[in-house]
């Protein structure tokens, strides 16, 4: 399979990609790169591509979210030469360039910055410039079973985004989707974490962070986002339609999967994941949101970044640039379904993938409802206390207390950026 071969031909050919260290030094090279724990044939294909390019091997370290970010934080706070590359979860950019633990990109794919989706290259800049690159973007949908709805007797949601329901009807449904008797809820969030719950309280009216982007308080306890917040727990403590303590991916993916969950949101690499599940017949619907408020959807995805102290400078170069190329990013669509962020992609697909409903709702979410994260340094503290506190509202805690302990521990940690 030659991957990236068309690309290379076209002008962006082995030798330019590995600049002066040529294809012989390459082969002896291995570069370090902690990865997200995907499964192994969404992660090995795209690595054994850029070496038979390249002969340059990636020993891409597959790892649990939460893990990886730990593990990047032990070895980057060593300030050495490992790892040489890694992925970069696309709010903590800010995070990590401040801290000096990433190259800057701008000269690097400055001819090639146009080929990016405008909106794909936002949390990849800190400080006006670039220090990541995105391997993709991510929006959040609603996925519901169809033989569900249909022995409830509910017409399907629609998918047409000016249609789209209000979370005010997404709970009616719910609560007649719900049925005690035999485990099966109506509706569940994928994960619990601040990318997929803060644009409840930003459809709610919610400012997330203060506009130093440094502020927490009067703003993660402020009261939009607590009553957004009780809402959210509410689905769970008082309307019992919602699973409790479901934190993962895997188990809410599969509770859907297996019939005992009626409604999901979540993002596009389900896809991949419910082709596991024979006979699944499930629908797409845009994001819900408040009806006293406006649309918001969940955005900004992973981004490749370079430690600039590594030992092998020109080989992750070259396999930053390798993965901007068409065939490269292409092959990465087919292996996660992420939406990608080069035009390219999205034009040559236009016809063929793109055509169906799911992928008609994302282009319509990126352009007119993605809000990105907070771009703030300190996002590996706010977002490590509000996934806490979220956790522990979707458990029971007393919202108002728990969001404001939340701020209380945020501008804490806050106070060394300033």
């Amino acid at each position: 399979m030659q991957i990236g071969r068309r690309q290379f031909m076209a002008g962006l050919a082995t030798t330019t990609l590995l600049g002066s260290i040529g294809r012989a030094g390459a082969q002896s090279t291995t570069l370090s790169a902690p990865w997200m724990g995907w499964p192994e044939e969404q992660v090995a294909p795209l690595m054994a591509a850029f070496e038979k390019e390249t002969g340059i091997k990636v020993a891409a370290e597959r790892l649990p979210i939460a893990e990886l970010f730990k593990t990047l934080e032990v070895r980057l706070q060593a300030r050495n030469e490992i790892p040489d590359v890694y992925l970069v979860d696309g709010p903590l950019t800010a995070s990590y360039a401040a801290r000096g633990h990433l190259l800057v990109l701008d000269e690097m794919l400055a001819d090639d910055l146009e080929r990016f989706l405008p909106s794909t290259l936002v949390q990849g800049t800190y400080d006006e410039k670039l220090y990541a690159m995105p391997l993709g973007t991510s929006t959040q949908i609603l996925f519901y079973n169809k033989k569900l709805f249909a022995e409830a007797g509910l017409p399907e949601p629609s998918a047409d985004p000016a249609k789209r329901m209000t979370w005010e009807e997404a709970l009616s449904i719910a609560q007649a989707l719900t049925k005690p008797e035999i485990s099966q809820f109506g509706i569940a969030f994928e994960n619990c974490n601040p990318y997929q719950l803060l644009a409840l309280p930003q459809s709610w009216g919610a400012e997330v962070i203060g506009p130093d982007q440094l502020t927490a308080a009067g703003y993660v306890n402020g009261d939009a986002m607590v009553d957004a917040m009780t809402w959210y727990q509410e689905l769970h403590q008082t309307h019992k339609v919602a699973p409790v303590g479901t934190f993962q991916t895997g188990v809410t993916q599969e509770m859907f999967g297996s019939g005992k969950l009626a409604m999901i949101v979540g993002g596009t690499w389900n896809l991949v994941g419910f082709e596991k599940f024979e006979g699944l017949d499930f629908g797409v619907a845009p994001h819900p949101y408040f009806a006293k408020g406006t649309p918001v959807t969940p955005t900004g995805s992973w981004h490749i970044g370079i430690n600039p102290r590594t030992a092998h400078m020109e080989e992750a170069k070259a396999f930053v640039r390798w993965l901007s190329t068409r065939d490269a990013m292409d092959l990465w669509f087919e292996l996660r379904q992420y939406p990608p962020s080069l035009r390219q992609i999205w034009e040559e697909r236009a016809s063929t993938n793109f055509i169906d409903p799911v992928w008609e709702i994302v282009q319509h979410e990126l352009e007119h409802t993605a809000t990105p994260r907070p771009a703030t340094p300190g996002y590996r503290e706010y977002e490590d206390f509000l996934k806490t506190a979220m956790q522990d509202i979707n458990t029971g805690a007393d919202v108002r207390a728990t969001l404001d302990r939340a701020a209380q521990n945020i501008d804490r940690e806050m106070r060394k950026y300033r």
